[in-house]
Order: structure tokens, then sequence, then C-alpha cells
């Protein structure tokens, strides 16, 4: 991963999310990597960078989430392991490159959140069991391949 840290910022409902995103890539020089949407109206952002940059953009949306009366929780990480890198995507791997058998169900569970066209929505990602949550991320993913024209070569 070419950032060397992971910010981490939870509010409840959109107007916190917009709030804390805007004062977070306003504040220093990171990239807004991902947004996700959990049951129950929170939503968290995911801001990569330098721990310095990281640091100030976390501190900074966290203080616009909480005068929205959003914020829910902040987290930074420094140096994320590897592990992590590759089961949330965050150095902008596609999810298709995943081997959605070596994830947890709570990865799966993410990863169905965060892909389009996939046969389960909402709650029912969260009441869909491990081999429920791989059945649908592989139709979605061979709906893409077979949309985009892509072939396995066989």
């Amino acid at each position: 991963m070419s950032k060397n840290a992971l910010g981490l910022i939870e509010t409840r409902g959109f107007v916190g999310v917009v709030e804390a995103a805007d004062a977070a890539v306003k504040a220093a020089s990171v990239e807004l990597s991902a947004v996700e949407k959990i049951d129950g109206g929170l939503i968290s952002i995911q801001l990569l960078g330098d721990v310095g940059a990281v640091q100030a953009a976390v501190q900074a949306g966290a203080e616009a989430a909480q005068r929205a009366g959003q914020l829910v929780s902040q987290h930074i990480i420094p140096n994320p392991h590897d592990d992590l890198v590759d089961a949330f995507a965050l150095d902008g791997k596609d999810s298709k490159d995943f081997d959605l058998e070596s994830l947890s169900v709570t990865q799966l569970r993410s990863l169905a959140r965060q892909t389009s066209g996939l046969s389960i929505q909402g709650r029912e990602i969260s009441r869909s069991n491990r081999d429920q949550l791989i059945q649908a991320l592989k139709l979605a993913r061979d709906g893409d391949q077979a949309d985009s024209g892509e072939t396995d070569g066989n």
C-alpha cells in the first residue's frame, strides 16, 4: 500500500458523514478511499495517507461530524498489516481479485455491501450465511465479467 495510515470515521446519518468527509479532505492531503453504509443509519469513511495527514484529517472530520451531532466513532491505524489491506481492498484492488473462500463472514458482508448488482441487499446481507454470501458475490462477479465481455479463457 502506497499510503501508510488508515483513518476511520463513523457517523449516524448522511449529513454527519458528508460534513466529516468534507472537513477531512480539506484539512490534509488524504485520499477518501471508501464510504460504507451500515445498517441502522451508520455510515463510515476510510481515509488513506501519511500518518500525520491522516491524524489531522480524522481530527478535523470528527470535529465536523460532532458539530453536526452525528459522530459515532473515529480511529487511526498507522501502518496497517498487509492482511488488513488485502481483506478490505485498501490498496485499490478490485474486489473481483479476492479469493472469496478465504474471507470471514464479516469481510464477506462488508464486500457485499460494496458490490453493485448483488442479488441480496440491505438487511438480507446481514442475515445471510457464508455460503449465501459467496454465491451472491460470485454471481455478481460473473455477471460483471459477462457484461464487460471478459472470459476466463475456457
